[in-house]
């Protein structure tokens, strides 16, 4: 599988504030992504970058193929089921 037939998944976290505050969300995300690594191709991002603001998501969230947003407090199962859903053209 190439990267681009990889779900792209983007993560967003404030890269200005201390890494305490958002690497307990990012390990949940990697949790369930490592599952699948071969699947998916995980970007780290700003969150008050241009992508950010052009899907418009605050603070910690993730984007999954452009077009499902969750914000900081997904639940893992929720997270699982979208990705296997993508993947397998849901």
């Amino acid at each position: 599988m190439t990267r681009r037939d990889k779900l792209k998944i983007e993560v967003f976290v404030p890269f200005g504030s201390c890494i305490c505050d958002y690497a307990p969300f990012v390990e949940k995300v990697m949790k369930i992504a490592s599952k699948i690594k071969d699947q998916v191709n995980i970007e780290m991002k700003a969150a008050n970058s241009l992508d950010a603001s052009k899907y418009d998501v605050k603070g910690l969230s993730i984007v999954i193929d452009g077009s499902v947003k969750l914000s900081a407090d997904f639940d893992e199962k929720e997270l699982e089921e979208i990705i296997k859903g993508k993947l397998h053209g849901q």
